[in-house]
């Protein structure tokens, strides 16, 4: 088996039978090559008539990595990438699976018309945007999210202590708000305003705050740190981040052990939603912003007490004063069908065993 990108590439990796013999491959900062006379024989075989067919040279390059390989299955976590889609429709021999590891949108999720292989989704709510890019897929199978999957079912998770309010941050350090493109300004804003009535919030109650941060590398913290802690004025809160390499389910463990999240729309924010959390949705107070992200399918289907309308403090702590006096299992009955079609979780089945055993049972025929 070939696991394509670095994308999820450990948690994939986590999710192979255990007989099963795995290459890395990713060409997303570099251009790997093989010594060998078959890439090089493969490569100047396809360069000509790829490009007389007017396909890119790329496609011949992947073509001649992959044919070195041999795999019988191609999984990657890129999964609205165009060069390895293209791959898989001249390559039936090998079955491609693209896995689902973040929320697409309208905007930039996928180009249009791009044909997928075997595709696992979150949920139902793909296939509204599949279709309205005129996306198309192979098979389309709704499993879940892997990484939710495997916090759910970790044996051992790290002890974090209990938040009354989870923030999952939209700042991205290191790039000036001025610089931006307007649709990221604009995400930022509605991110900053939510996060500063989440503070003030907490301050008038008494509540312990908790920031999830956006950034995954080690040098990036200290700086959104700082972004928040300026915000909030030193406001005391628990800061917890994410390393690639490392403690890489951190954020979720965090999170299932707080008690409301409040975020903009992010992927771990809906993922929030499938575990039954108390989740409350900011992006919403800018209709407009909705639009422009891309992400109506999603939201649509968010019932409105989880939603902010306008902008005001006030407005935001009826709703959040709501959400906190709400019943836990009232709110998963209110929640969880239209959690479910959002992201398909099954906790009797996580979709790391279902991958798994896919690919366990493939292999056998």
């Amino acid at each position: 088996m070939l696991i394509y990108d670095d994308i999820c590439s450990h948690w994939l990796e986590r999710a192979t039978p255990d007989n099963v013999s795995v290459a890395h491959l990713s060409t997303r900062f570099s251009f790997p090559i093989f010594v060998c006379s078959r890439f090089w024989v493969t490569l100047l075989r396809y360069l000509i008539p790829f490009r007389r067919q007017k396909k890119p040279y790329f496609l011949a390059y992947l073509y001649a990595l992959v044919a070195t390989i041999q795999p019988k299955i191609v999984v990657t976590g890129a999964d609205n990438n165009v060069g390895l889609a293209s791959l898989a429709e001249i390559t039936p021999d090998v079955w491609f699976i693209f896995v689902q590891t973040a929320l697409r949108d309208t905007n930039q999720g996928f180009p249009s018309g791009i044909k997928l292989p075997t595709y696992f989704a979150f949920g139902q709510s793909e296939r509204l945007i599949f279709s309205s890019l005129g996306v198309s897929s192979r098979q389309y199978l709704p499993i879940g999210s892997i990484k939710l999957g495997y916090a759910l079912s970790d044996p051992a998770p790290p002890r974090f202590a209990y938040a009354d309010l989870l923030f999952i941050s939209d700042h991205r350090p290191g790039r000036a708000e001025i610089a931006l493109p307007p649709l990221e300004r604009a995400i930022e804003a509605a991110s900053n305003l939510l996060f500063m009535h989440s503070w003030e919030y907490a301050q008038k109650y008494g509540l312990t705050l908790r920031v999830v941060a956006k950034s995954r590398e080690p040098h990036r913290h200290d700086q959104e740190r700082l972004h928040y802690q300026t915000l909030c004025r030193n406001y005391p809160f628990d800061f917890v981040t994410e390393i690639k390499s490392s403690r890489g389910l951190d954020t979720y463990h965090a999170l299932l052990v707080s008690d409301i999240v409040i975020n903009n729309g992010s992927t771990l924010g809906f993922e929030a939603l499938a575990a039954g959390k108390k989740v409350l949705f900011g992006a919403s107070m800018n209709p407009q912003l909705i639009k422009d992200w891309g992400v109506s399918a999603y939201f649509d289907q968010v019932p409105g007490f989880m939603c902010i309308q306008q902008e005001d403090f006030l407005h935001f702590e009826k709703k959040l004063n709501a959400l906190r006096a709400l019943p836990l299992a009232k709110y998963q009955r209110h929640t969880s069908t239209v959690a479910r079609e959002l992201i398909a979780q099954d906790t009797d089945c996580p979709p790391h065993e279902y991958i798994r055993e896919t690919i366990r049972q493939y292999l056998l025929t």
